[in-house]
């Protein structure tokens, strides 16, 4: 049975194209959040990996203590900028929002709820929930604020340089700290990197093809 360099390249694409890679780097912090303070806490971090277009990303966090509707956290990188937290459970009936007292959590773009409408109103809080998403002025932020603010703002983006994550405590009373937070970032080839492997694969069947027919 003959096997031609076309068939041959058609049946490996779909493996080359699944040849994704999530890169994840993890920071312990253990510090408190200043309470009732827009000077916040800043975590920056110095990412170094291969020089491939971001596909995706996600962040775990993990704060103890507090109150987690008093809380507004963003990440940055480049030219992207998410919020993850904007006064999570806060509404027009509930001005201060979730009394979630501890949180381990990530926050991906692909989960099926919003952290904001989804958090609990009291106990500890586990999961994954899609990011806030409301770029607003947290004394204004609601369930109702549109949504715009996305981990897909680093989609496309250069990983590599500085990746930075902000949380803020923007009300009085419980404190929260900060534990430590993981960045997950997922990396896939460029279609050219893709066909490396399936045309290496044809042109070594096309020659030994060749060597047979001498």
């Amino acid at each position: 049975m003959k096997l031609s360099a076309a068939f041959a390249l058609s049946m490996l694409l779909p493996l080359a194209a699944r040849a994704a890679t999530t890169l994840s780097y993890p920071y312990v912090v253990n510090m408190q959040i200043p309470d009732n303070s827009g000077i916040g806490l800043v975590s920056t971090q110095w990412v170094t990996a291969p020089i491939i277009p971001i596909s995706g990303v996600t962040v775990q966090i993990t704060l103890s203590g507090g109150w987690s509707g008093d809380l507004y956290a963003y990440v940055t990188h480049d030219t992207g900028f998410t919020v993850l937290l904007n006064r999570p459970g806060r509404s027009l009936a509930d001005s201060s929002g979730s009394g979630a007292t501890d949180l381990t959590i990530t926050l991906d773009d692909s989960a099926p709820t919003d952290i904001h409408t989804s958090i609990s109103k009291s106990g500890s809080v586990a999961g994954t929930y899609q990011p806030d998403g409301r770029s607003i002025d947290p004394d204004n932020a609601l369930d109702t604020t549109p949504r715009t603010a996305f981990l897909s703002s680093f989609k496309g983006l250069d990983p590599n340089g500085e990746w930075s994550l902000y949380v803020a405590d923007v009300a009085t009373g419980d404190t929260m700290t900060l534990a430590s937070w993981t960045l997950n970032i997922i990396l896939v080839p460029e279609p050219s990197t893709f066909l490396l492997v399936p045309v290496g694969a044809c042109l070594f069947l096309r020659r030994r093809r060749g060597a047979f027919r001498r």
